[in-house]
């Protein structure tokens, strides 16, 4: 007899969340077809004579806390936290704490964006037991905000989709997850901390490095006289594109680990589904005029043939104009938060981690000084003026990943798979999470 606790989920959630993390890790797969779907070519040729069956609210919201609730405060143990303890936990890891990844997603119904940000944390462990489990349904309800009627615009066709991929992605019936990155406000921070030498947290010994244009001939990026005065170490030299491909590759990682989560947590409530490319970001957030998409607003920069996705107005914008008038503005709204006093934070109602009194935390955790500032400023202007964009060489919103939900055609599995294709989960979904009504057949 088991001594776990009930909670106040419903059942068939109460027992999604008690699914064993290593059944769902090894039984994880892609699972691409769904209900009312077709493979009209191919070993798999099938057609479905059932109607798609889309997600409920209630799997749904299973699915976007997986990816993106308050877990509670980060810990930030270590020599230099600074700003990065001013930050609410999420299942996901995120580079100095940022959580620049946002999380859209577009069914029948219409087409969403799950404002986690504007979540706040309540204690130490947000889900500690089990009466803390119903906050997945407060958290959905509180934070996912409609944007738009009906599925999102994306026909699957060239050259949004691929080919490949054009039988079945955002079908009828689909839910379609789409982890959208800003790589801008840790750009900014980013720089900060590589060149700040007064404040000295991460730029080490002899000053800040030296940050050079790589594609216009190794032209100081608007630093000249933060070398000259010695702020910067003429001999530390960091190329513009290196720091915009790190910078690029770790923000991009927090939109895989959204997709593994969802994944995960999609073998726990027996849906399929499945996590892929194949697609134009380009045309999924709104680039092209026949094209809608996720209605991201775009600009012409100065070195790129291709339009450059800048953010969708009061949704989610980049740290760069034309959100900002300048990008001394951006400057200072990307960093605002990280210089707050542990005092300020604790006023908005925000839990800290850790024991010490916070003029000891202050103290200990130098911040940003007047020059750092400056010198990022002049870096990221020499930037913007130069490429007519910020980043230079890689978009400020970037897009790599689906995550599909669906409802299976277990048919299709019986028929084409051997025994094995599909978990317990998968064949008692109905029974467990709609009542035991099954799909009706088509004609």
């Amino acid at each position: 007899m088991s001594d776990h606790k009930p909670s106040n989920l419903p059942p068939q959630a109460e027992a999604a969340w008690n699914f064993p993390l290593f059944d769902a890790i090894m039984g994880r797969r892609s699972r691409r077809f769904g209900l009312g779907m077709e493979m009209a070519s191919g070993p798999f040729r099938y057609k479905s004579n059932k109607e798609p069956v889309g997600l409920d609210d209630l799997e749904t919201a299973m699915l976007v806390a997986a990816a993106t609730a308050t877990t509670g405060p980060i810990l930030a143990e270590t020599e230099l936290p600074g700003g990065m303890v001013k930050t609410i936990g999420k299942p996901y890891p995120s580079a100095m704490g940022s959580h620049r990844a946002r999380l859209f997603f577009t069914n029948d119904d219409g087409v969403y964006v799950i404002n986690a940000d504007q979540a706040k944390m309540t204690k130490m462990r947000e889900y500690e037991d089990a009466d803390d489990r119903k906050k997945i349904l407060g958290f959905y309800d509180a934070f996912v905000e409609k944007l738009d009627d009906g599925r999102m615009d994306l026909p699957p066709a060239e050259p949004g989709v691929w080919p490949h991929n054009q039988w079945v992605c955002n079908r009828p019936g689909s839910t379609l997850f789409m982890p959208v990155i800003d790589v801008t406000k840790d750009m900014i921070k980013l720089i900060l901390n590589f060149c700040d030498a007064e404040a000295g947290r991460y730029s080490g010994e002899e000053g800040g490095y030296f940050l050079v244009d790589d594609r216009n001939g190794m032209a100081p990026c608007g630093n000249e006289k933060w070398v000259e005065s010695g702020f910067l170490a003429k001999k530390k030299v960091m190329t513009l594109s290196r720091l915009e491909k790190i910078l690029s590759d770790g923000m991009l990682a927090e939109g895989a680990f959204m997709s593994q989560l969802l994944a995960l947590a999609m073998q726990a409530i027996g849906i399929g589904g499945w996590v892929y490319g194949g697609f134009s970001s380009t045309v999924v957030l709104g680039g092209t005029p026949a094209c809608k998409g996720l209605g991201f607003r775009f600009i012409q920069s100065k070195t790129d043939p291709f339009p450059i996705p800048v953010g969708r107005p009061g949704v989610f914008e980049a740290f760069c104009p034309p959100n900002y008038p300048t990008m001394d503005e951006a400057v200072e709204a990307a960093i605002a938060g990280a210089t707050q006093t542990m005092d300020e934070w604790e006023a908005k109602g925000m839990v800290k981690p850790h024991l010490s009194a916070n003029s000891e935390f202050d103290a200990a955790t130098p911040q940003a000084s007047a020059n750092g500032v400056q010198c990022v400023k002049d870096i990221c202007n020499y930037i913007h003026e130069t490429y007519g964009q910020f980043p230079a060489t890689v978009d400020p919103i970037q897009m790599t990943l689906f995550i599909q939900a669906h409802h299976l055609d277990l048919d299709f599995y019986d028929r084409q798979m051997k025994p094995g294709a599909y978990s317990e989960t998968h064949k008692n979904h109905f029974r467990d999470w709609h009542g035991g009504q099954e799909p009706g057949t088509t004609d």
